[in-house]
């Protein structure tokens, strides 16, 4: 059941516990859920009768519930600003302010501002830049040594997912991935690419990854275990 807020924002119970529910209509044909620090966002396509939003929420409440927890167990980083360290492909990097153009030295992330307020917008924008290049060239790498081909590649920003697979062979990978190792990093691109073969988590997907990554459950479970604080700013 849920009780009103302002149009886009609904409170609704989900396994007994109140979740505020950020609301967003689009063109799309099938109903989103995203988990982010900032909680639940739901999109529904423009003619969705949110009266049918409740039994959604029932049937997804283990996972919306799971998630929501894991977003807020994760550790806080404190302001970011001058000096602070910030992992960039595993090694410490850190930030330096000021400076003219977004840069990646071998110790330093450098960043176009000069205010603090806006280093978090700054980093973000130059991992982006670094990703969709850095990103791009390790999904292709890969996509060739096990013959497979991806339809189209974009970033995500997604609170709780490293990468996604679509049936259509469209191929997202999380942005916040430049903070990981390299193997790690390089272990959510095989997962991915081994969807375009198997687009579920059965054993014939997991003999796949292993195949090309055979530490594969090492690296999952170090993103487990470590990749929370790389959602921390």
């Amino acid at each position: 059941m849920a009780r009103s807020l302002p149009e886009t924002r609904r409170i609704y119970t989900v396994a007994g516990r109140e979740v505020a529910v950020a609301l967003k209509r689009s063109a799309r044909a099938s109903v989103g859920l995203r988990i982010s620090g900032e909680g639940l966002t739901v999109v529904v396509p423009n003619r969705f009768p949110l009266s049918e939003l409740d039994g959604i929420l029932r049937q997804k409440a283990g996972w919306i519930i799971a998630k929501l927890d894991e977003v807020a167990s994760r550790p806080q980083a404190g302001p970011l600003g001058e000096g602070s360290a910030i992992d960039w492909l595993g090694e410490p990097h850190l930030l330096s302010l000021g400076h003219g153009r977004g840069s990646v030295t071998a110790d330093e992330l450098r960043l176009a501002t000069h205010d603090p307020a806006a280093t978090p917008l700054a980093l973000e924008k130059l991992m982006r830049r670094e990703a969709r290049l850095f990103l791009g060239e390790r999904l292709a790498l890969w996509a060739e040594r096990l013959g497979l081909r991806y339809s189209e590649f974009k970033l995500s920003s997604a609170g709780t997912r490293w990468g996604s697979c679509t049936s259509q062979g469209a191929i997202r990978l999380n942005w916040r991935l430049m903070q990981a190792p390299l193997p790690v990093l390089d272990y959510v691109v095989i997962h991915e690419l081994c969807h375009l073969v198997e687009l579920n988590h059965s054993p014939r997907f997991w003999a796949l990854v292993a195949s090309v990554c055979p530490d594969w459950k090492d690296k999952r479970d170090w993103l487990k275990r470590e990749g929370g604080r790389y959602f921390a700013w």
